[in-house]
């Protein structure tokens, strides 16, 4: 019997330490058992055994083990060995064992099975288990060394594990877990020389490491001499069972879709159909309304293919079935005759699905999804395998009910970030309230007083669209224009077929819009010209067209130039609308994905909303962070940060530009306020505002300063391509010079800075303000 090795230079095992085949600690194990219990029924086969090896002297000698090495002179006495220590029914064809060389990667005599499923073509042993590193694998074994020196030699009471747990994939294809098992208990440790003496208490209380061992107890010392008994068991139903549990206690939003993956790709193994494919679908709820979630459904059989409507369609068919029959649906043939039965089951021939079933997975008679299993060959497929998924099933159950709480999850964040001010930085504080709350008896207990956060420093920003309400105007009357140029074009052509002095008058209204729309559109101008078109020319375009089968070929074409949904021509003001929206909506995605960054240095409130631009507030103070110690650095830091995110607005904004149906310019201001302030939550608006006489002057100012002049000039101080920044105090101009030489030294803003006075508003004196100029085109 060939000895199988792993690959010679993949352990280097032989300048690790010498290790020998022995049948002597085999025979002194007989003897020992002989000695204990002279009366037990196995004494005379034990003798045998001892009798016939202590008659060859040869084989009581340490025998060398290498991949040349031939033992088939020792087959009988591997054959008794084998008798002695497996049992008798053990199957050579079916069972799985062997017996190898201590500590090595060598396996001297073995099964059928064992060469089959453990090496490569019968050549070389496959040691590195699936998912395990090479450099694991060797940690593991000199670890299992030590413990077997510190258990032999110094009878330490060890406890270490000898099983690896081993993945392959079986003649039939299967893939398998396999844990195998090491016993060294026919292994002698030999000593070369006197043995180091090791303190058992100092051992336990320092934590020594193999790697101290390595130092303290050199391998070279010791020599090992016998044979390790290689035990071998399928649990790849436990593994499969454990590895889904993991994937379900571990499941997040961030691995939810790949953890399904990894469970749908264990389920043909537990079901012992390699040649399957198992797709797991979530049906969460709503609103109590089942939903599909479009993540789930890329390469599902039946709802993989086609748009979104068919995949509610199809969705909505396949859920009445499940809810009124919780049997599975198997379709051992996917025929025209099943399809006629099934509509959902259409595109299964597409995708070459011969074979097919369906299983609702359902929890309190509510069904939470389904486990459909596929397969290219007809017949493959029937109810008998389910049975080995009983085991399996609760985890399934789990699983779905783990991806509705994440849906809820979800859900809740989209509301609290889109709908409320709740956000973590201060979702404490109405926790903490709420907690006493409920600590109150219920009769006395009394709503809620405002939660206040004292002494917080803001910070505005806005990024406004230069000149929106002139590009909006501009918009309309170019649609109106467009649509009554189109209205005379057809009344003059109507007019050539019938006659109808309707019509001439129609006529003479719409040249008289047109004459009256002017680059500056008069107020209510637009109203008028629409209340014209919907009352006056859409009910007689219509009839005509109705009514006139010459005429309709004409109206057709006027009717298909006009937006169905809003009744008249739009294309301006869409195209103004998706520019203003491109624009605003690359700008949230920036400031939202800072808004993250930012939270990290420290806690703050972060309040973003939109108006022709986009306008935010933060506050930053100790009230607001729970645990954490305020420093003014934070605040600092902050400034900082808002100077450094408007100048990468003003050049996203100005890379977007070009990009834009309609161009669209933004400017960037920032509201310096140097003195802490107090905000609370308002229950009705679910917002943030600001408390007190003193502090609703910031309010004011921020809301007066997105037009405000420069003083003596005309000239608005928001200008594009730069960042404008408002003061009241010189201290705050000296701090925002700090910044900005900053940001100049690394050619982020341009090396002018404008010193200005700005105009006075109502209510609000003595404001000045900084300007600069953003570089567009900075170093990488």
């Amino acid at each position: 019997m060939k000895v199988l090795t792993a690959h010679p230079g993949l352990f280097n095992d032989d300048n690790t330490i010498e290790s020998n085949i022995s049948f002597v600690p085999f025979l002194n194990f007989l003897k020992q058992r002989i000695a204990q219990d002279p009366s037990d029924a196995r004494t005379s086969f034990y003798k045998l055994i001892i009798d016939k090896f202590e008659s060859n002297p040869a084989t009581l000698q340490p025998i060398p083990a290498t991949s040349e090495s031939d033992l088939s002179k020792y087959q009988d006495y591997l054959d008794l060995i084998t008798a002695a220590i497996f049992p008798v029914t053990t199957n050579p064809e079916s069972d799985i064992y062997g017996i190898g060389v201590p500590y090595r990667f060598a396996i001297f005599y073995y099964s059928d099975l064992f060469k089959q499923l453990f090496s490569e073509d019968g050549r070389e042993l496959i040691a590195v288990p699936d998912g395990i590193s090479v450099q694991q694998v060797k940690k593991d074994k000199i670890t299992w060394l030590y413990k077997l020196i510190l258990e032999k030699l110094y009878h330490f009471p060890m406890s270490y594990k000898n099983d690896i747990i081993h993945t392959l994939v079986a003649p039939d294809g299967t893939k398998k877990f396999m844990k195998v098992n090491i016993d060294p208990r026919f292994v002698d440790v030999k000593v070369k020389g006197e043995l180091p003496s090791l303190d058992y208490n100092l051992f336990c209380s320092k934590q020594i490491t193999p790697e101290t061992l390595l130092k303290i107890l050199p391998p070279s010392m010791f020599r090992l001499e016998g044979f390790v008994i290689w035990t071998v068991k399928d649990v790849t139903q436990s593994e499969s069972l454990n590895t889904i549990k993991s994937l379900v206690m571990n499941m997040r939003s961030s691995n939810e879709v790949e953890s399904y993956h990894a469970a749908e790709r264990l389920i043909p193994t537990i079901l012992g159909l390699p040649d399957i494919t198992a797709h797991l679908v979530p049906f969460p709820k709503v609103n109590g309304k089942n939903v599909l979630e479009e993540q789930f459904v890329t390469t599902d059989p039946i709802l993989g293919i086609g748009n979104k409507k068919q995949q509610q369609h199809f969705f909505q068919l396949v859920l009445e079935q499940l809810q009124n029959n919780p049997n599975p649906l198997v379709i051992p043939d996917v025929d025209d005759t099943s399809i006629a039965a099934h509509p959902f089951l259409k595109y299964l021939p597409i995708k070459n699905i011969k074979s097919f079933l369906v299983l609702p997975i359902t929890h309190k008679k509510e069904v939470l999804g389904m486990l459909e299993l596929a397969s290219s060959v007809p017949n493959r497929l029937s109810v008998e395998p389910l049975w080995r998924l009983q085991n399996t099933y609760p985890l399934l159950v789990l699983m779905l009910n783990r991806s509705i709480s994440i849906l809820e999850n979800r859900l809740n964040e989209v509301i609290k970030d889109q709908f409320t001010a709740l956000q973590p930085s201060v979702e404490w504080k109405f926790i903490d309230e709420a907690w006493k709350y409920l600590l109150t008896p219920e009769d006395e207990r009394k709503d809620i007083e405002s939660i206040s956060f004292e002494d917080v420093y803001p910070l505005y920003g806005a990024v406004d669209i230069r000149n929106s309400s002139v590009q909006q105007g501009n918009a309309i009357r170019e649609d109106l224009q467009e649509q009554l140029e189109l209205i005379r074009d057809t009344l003059i052509a109507i007019g050539q077929s019938i006659h109808l002095p309707l019509l001439e008058e129609l006529l003479y209204k719409t040249n008289d819009f047109l004459l009256g729309l002017t680059d500056n559109l008069p107020a209510g101008e637009d109203i008028k010209v629409n209340e014209f078109m919907k009352h006056e020319i859409q009910p007689v375009l219509q009839h005509l067209c109705e009514g006139n089968e010459e005429l309709k070929p004409l109206l057709e074409n006027y009717f298909a130039k006009i937006d169905k949904s809003e009744g008249h021509v739009f294309r301006h003001r869409r195209e103004y609308e998706d520019s203003l929206s491109t624009i605003n909506t690359a700008i949230s995605q920036y400031l939202e994905k800072e808004r993250q960054y930012i939270q990290q240095s420290f806690p703050c409130y972060f309040e973003k909303y939109r108006t022709d631009g986009v306008e935010y507030t933060i506050y930053i103070g100790q009230s607001i962070a729970h645990e954490k110690k305020f420093d003014n650095l934070y605040l600092r830091n902050l400034r900082l940060w808002q100077l450094s995110s408007m100048a990468h607005i003003a050049r996203l904004t100005h890379k977007i530009g070009p990009k834009l149906k309609v161009p669209l310019e933004t400017t960037q201001l920032i509201l310096m306020h140097s003195s802490p302030i107090t905000i609370s939550f308002r229950s009705d608006e679910r917002r943030f505002d600001v408390e007190g006489a003193y502090n609703i002057r910031y309010e004011i100012i921020k809301k007066r300063i997105d037009k405000v002049h420069i003083k003596d000039t005309g000239e608005r101080l928001t200008q594009p391509g730069t960042i404008a920044m408002v003061y009241s105090y010189v201290r705050e101009m000296e701090e925002l010079k700090k910044y900005i030489t900053f940001l100049q030294s690394k050619q982020i803003l341009e090396p002018e800075v404008e010193e200005l006075e700005l105009e006075e508003l109502q209510g609000v004196s003595g404001l000045k303000a900084l300007r600069v100029k953003v570089n567009m085109n900075p170093p990488l």
